[in-house]
């Protein structure tokens, strides 16, 4: 697979419903047959790839946030986003 440009434009599905469950006082992410329990990290991936978003501008809008290194944020975000690619909860779209 090839590796994440801060081009691309990801999204997650509209079949991974990113909720927060009341009783678990968590986030979960619901896809078919399977219920995952994210990172906090994660869901504020999940969160922000509701809708289709260019790869750097997650990046920008989490380094400024935290107020770190974009380089830095691109690091720790890379495998993680890449591994939501490679098991289908998020998704390249064709521009």
């Amino acid at each position: 697979m090839t590796p994440l440009s801060a081009s691309d434009i990801l999204v997650r599905p509209t079949w991974a419903r990113l909720k927060h469950c009341e009783i678990r006082g968590q986030w979960v992410l619901l896809v078919p047959e399977q219920v995952l329990y994210p990172c906090p990290t994660t869901v504020e991936v999940l969160e922000r790839l509701a809708e289709p978003t260019r790869y750097g501008a997650v990046i920008d809008a989490l380094a400024d946030e935290y107020d770190a290194p974009v380089d830095v944020i691109e690091a720790d975000l890379s495998p993680l986003v890449m591994g939501l690619v490679e098991q289908g909860y998020v998704r390249r779209v064709d521009a």
